[in-house]
């Protein structure tokens, strides 16, 4: 082989090279190669009649329903990333989320439907990548009666 043929092909393999190295693997996914799956958060609201703190199967403890529970990132009072409502039996969920930490904070009326907490009303948890994490669910009690 000549010279002129040898470097001409050493020049062809060099180029071939740097075009395979810039180029994406192929079945690599598109978009940011960090990018995770993501997590969830499910929990309920639930009105604790005996003021426990725990849910009990008996007519004293039940799902409260249509109340706004609000998810924070980081800590509660922060930037609202999502709002979902109880269903008729009290639970609620968060899909769609970054891992990372979270602020949960259920919104029942306080005032005019005469609740109050039996237990904390806010909580942080942290989601893991395609994680579903169970809040611990939260209490209230009337602590007055409104129809009187």
């Amino acid at each position: 082989m000549n010279r002129y043929v040898w470097k001409k092909m050493v020049g062809i393999g060099t180029l071939a090279i740097i075009v395979l190295l810039l180029l994406p693997s192929a079945g690599a996914a598109a978009g940011p190669a960090d990018q995770q799956p993501a997590g969830e958060i499910t929990g309920r609201v639930f009105l604790d009649e005996n003021a426990d703190t725990e849910f009990k199967e008996c007519d004293c403890d039940c799902g409260m329903d249509n109340i706004p529970v609000r998810l924070y990132r980081d800590h509660c009072g922060g930037l609202i990333v999502q709002t979902a409502h109880t269903d008729t039996e009290g639970y609620f969920h968060f899909a769609g989320l970054d891992p990372g930490d979270y602020c949960i904070m259920p919104m029942p009326k306080f005032i005019c439907e005469g609740f109050q907490p039996t237990k904390s009303i806010t909580q942080k948890v942290t989601v893991k990548p395609g994680e579903t994490v169970e809040a611990e669910w939260f209490g209230f009690d009337h602590f007055l009666d409104v129809n009187e």
